[in-house]
């Protein structure tokens, strides 16, 4: 079988995803899939135990993890439009790469149960975040994705992990994996809603990435002349599709109200067998 050829896959929300043999970076993304350390998310759930409360949501870190890739792609052409369309900075391309495969992986460091396995690990005196984990499992030199990051340009595999473990703003690529309207909020908020069958929370997703431009934000309360701490690129949106984007972040609201937060599943998160000790 040839490992360059293309490859698709069909998913619920996105429809047809193609990794295409034209690009280097569909590639990689193919052959990271393929690795012990990102099939073991097919066993994790999305959505923890939610499955007790809406028996549809079995879906797992997996599927969304593809959904959030696909979801990058997407932006980072918004991205190179925009940069072509306004002829000041250049489009990063060894960036754009970086992002995009950062956002393949960002949940590698999920545990069983996703967010509820974080809660678990914080009782027992181990408070990590789950980026902390994915970047440990990147940069682990006796895996599987050291080896395939670095063969893909030196040096790739810490830009992938640093990345990940960036918590403050740093450009219009790093909006891709983490902001307020970032490839997992695009994935995860449409999928959920799919997956729990919930009837609130719709999202005019086609308006939406077709409104998205590229703008500067202030960052930070004002210094002693007013001016702002730091200025940073990320993604804004279109007069025009205010409406658009009150939904989605409507969405997001509802979605926490009615099923993240819904009160059977926070009463199973805190279950255990019997005769179990907490410590």
């Amino acid at each position: 079988m040839d490992d360059n050829k293309s490859r698709r896959l069909r998913d619920p929300v996105h429809g047809l995803i193609v990794f295409s043999e034209a690009k280097l970076v569909d590639m990689l993304a193919w052959k990271l899939i393929d690795t012990p350390e990102f099939q073991r998310l097919r066993r994790i759930r999305q959505l923890g135990v939610s499955e007790f409360t809406f028996p549809g949501a079995v879906h797992t870190r997996f599927a969304h993890s593809i959904g959030v890739f696909h979801n990058a792609r997407t932006l980072v052409d918004i991205i190179e439009r925009e940069m072509g369309r306004s002829g000041g900075k250049e489009f990063d391309e060894d960036k754009a790469h970086v992002a995009v495969i950062a956002a393949l992986l960002h949940d590698l460091g999920h545990g069983p149960f996703s967010h509820t396995f974080e809660s678990v690990q914080e009782s027992r005196g181990v408070k990590r975040r789950h980026e902390k984990w994915t970047a440990e499992i990147i940069r682990n030199p006796a895996g599987n994705l050291q080896e395939l990051l670095n063969n893909f340009r030196l040096g790739f595999c810490e830009e992938v992990a640093a990345l990940l473990e960036a918590e403050d703003p740093q450009d219009i690529y790093h909006a891709v994996v983490s902001s307020s309207f970032d490839a997992d909020r695009l994935d995860y908020l449409r999928r959920d809603k799919l997956m729990t069958g919930t009837g609130a929370g719709a999202i005019d997703f086609d308006w939406l990435m077709d409104n998205v431009r590229v703008g500067e934000i202030d960052i930070g309360a004002p210094d002693a002349d007013g001016e702002p701490v730091k200025k940073v690129a990320t993604f804004c949106l279109t007069a025009k599709s205010l409406p658009a984007a009150e939904q989605f972040l409507l969405a997001r609201y509802t979605l926490h109200q009615q099923v993240y937060f819904h009160k059977t599943t926070r009463c199973v998160e805190h279950m255990r067998p019997r005769g179990v000790s907490s410590t």
